[in-house]
């Protein structure tokens, strides 16, 4: 599989991790490095998750059919789930003092997602056209 850097999951992916940047300079100005770190963990899980998700339903080739991409879909949503799940669990064990700010930064890296389904539409009335 070779994934291009200007795909839409590159996009999205380099999308998350300037928004974690500026989220953990943000924080890092006016609450401190630990918030920082906080923000960091908290857009470096979101990334990590994406990242995992691109490169698992993206290594089947479109000749396999549906089937075999649905399928891969479906394995790599529950692992990203499982990880999902060890990565915050770990983050509220070890940085449960700057939990605010890795939430707060994940989320915010989930807008990134949510606005790729605006700007990638490819029908007339889409913004990505």
């Amino acid at each position: 599989m070779q994934q291009r850097v200007g795909s839409v999951p590159g996009k999205i992916i380099a999308g998350q991790a300037g928004v974690t940047l500026v989220a953990a300079a943000l924080y890092g100005l006016t609450m401190g490095g630990d918030a920082a770190l906080g923000a960091l963990a908290g857009g470096g899980i979101s990334v990590v998750l994406s990242l995992w998700m691109a490169l698992r339903v993206f290594a089947v080739p479109a000749q396999a059919g549906p089937r075999a991409m649905f399928a891969a879909f479906v394995k790599a949503e529950v692992l990203k789930l499982v990880m999902a799940v060890a990565m915050f669990s770990a983050a509220a064990i070890f940085l449960s003092h700057v939990f605010v700010p890795l939430v707060v930064t994940f989320v915010a890296t989930l807008v990134v997602n949510w606005l790729a389904l605006v700007f990638t539409r490819r029908d007339r009335q889409g913004f990505g056209g």
